[in-house]
């Protein structure tokens, strides 16, 4: 049941990214695997350990081993989180278990106790009763090796494990440079034309949006145009980070075609929504920049790491959407920010990076074919 259980759980896992790093049987029966998944600057390590043929004390001499190499991994990792899922056997009694606690220190140690044939996990105290959705996939695979055992080989679900994860087509992302770039020396321009910010008739004559002109006057270019402009350098400055800590990501990763496709739409969106927004409650005020386009980048991200379950670069879908929600708090609190241009362009994002999520050899695995 242990062998059969195990597998079930290390496809639930390898669906989520983790990674099979060590299998160890004893005379062909299966005793302990390790699979670890490295993200947002954590690496977290699931050990499955048959408890019927590993006792108590080996497990903790196994622990006291395991942060010795850790401890090497440190200063590139940020923290580390062990996750001893025992299975197979009796529940220890945690009581007298000599589990030591790690709870503020780099290195965390966690013990569950996982009843097969009951579904129920076990749990010390003062320990954590939750792990991102780790114990989701432990009761998952309870249910499913009751049904039937994976048809694939340990290797196999590997194999697949790895075909599935994302690896970077371009080692530089020199369009996301060349974007900011243009943004710089537009701005420029703008302020050798005599720009400041008590006069928008520069940004006006470089193709900002005002509704009358594009509604009335059918300057429709200027959609287009406001995505690369700026007022002033703070503005700039927000957007440039943006582009470069998001959008060279997602270009090195999903390619060039995808990333202007995702930047120049959702610009484009975030500039209708924008418009909208300009022609029902500030006819005559002016609007231009590239945080429609930005929103839309972290849209594609959230979207795209939610639905293949990997992170581009340790930064995943959780990690945008705490993003959003700080970006989206403080522009609704600031005035003077176009926040339908925010939501315009993270509505586009998220629609391009779905797509991009079921198109690729990343496209989650349908139910049985993992």
């Amino acid at each position: 049941m242990f062998t059969q259980f195990s597998m079930c759980l290390y496809e639930q896992a390898a669906k989520n990214s983790y990674q099979l790093s060590e299998v160890a049987d004893n005379q062909n029966k299966l005793i302990h695997w390790t699979a670890q998944k490295h993200e947002m600057a954590t690496l977290t390590v699931i050990y499955l350990i048959d408890t019927t043929n590993v006792n108590f004390q080996a497990i903790q001499e196994f622990d006291t081993e395991n942060h010795k190499y850790e401890e090497n991994l440190l200063p590139q990792t940020g923290k580390i989180t062990n996750l001893y899922i025992l299975a197979g056997g009796e529940a220890p009694d945690f009581d007298s278990f000599e589990t030591e606690e790690y709870f503020g220190q780099p290195i965390y140690s966690i013990f569950w106790h996982v009843d097969i044939l009951k579904n129920e996990i076990s749990v010390p105290k003062n320990q954590p009763k939750k792990l991102f959705d780790i114990r989701d996939l432990i009761l998952s695979a309870c249910a499913n090796a009751k049904i039937s055992a994976p048809e694939n080989s340990f290797a196999e679900i590997k194999e697949r494990a790895a075909a599935l994860n994302l690896k970077p087509k371009h080692r530089h992302a020199f369009l996301s440079y060349a974007i900011i770039l243009i943004n710089a020396l537009i701005l420029g321009l703008m302020y050798l034309e005599g720009y400041d910010e008590s006069n928008l008739s520069v940004p006006l004559r470089f193709g900002a949006i005002r509704s009358d002109l594009v509604l009335y006057g059918g300057e429709w270019f200027r959609l287009f145009n406001a995505i690369f402009i700026h007022f002033g350098f703070t503005h700039f400055f927000a957007n440039a980070m943006g582009i470069l800590i998001f959008g060279s990501r997602l270009e090195r990763y999903l390619g060039r075609s995808a990333f202007l496709g995702i930047y120049i739409f959702s610009g484009l969106l975030g500039s209708v929504f924008s418009l909208a927004n300009l022609y029902i409650f500030h006819p005559h005020v002016t609007s231009a920049g590239a945080s429609g386009a930005v929103y839309g980048i972290v849209g594609a991200m959230l979207a795209f790491t939610r639905i293949v379950k990997r992170p581009i670069e340790f930064i995943n879908w959780y990690v945008m959407l705490i993003y959003i929600g700080i970006g989206m708090v403080v522009g609704f609190a600031t005035p003077g920010i176009d926040n339908f241009a925010h939501l315009g362009g993270l509505f586009g994002g998220i629609i391009i990076g779905g797509v991009l999520a079921y198109l690729g050899p990343w496209a989650p695995p349908k139910p049985g074919n993992f």
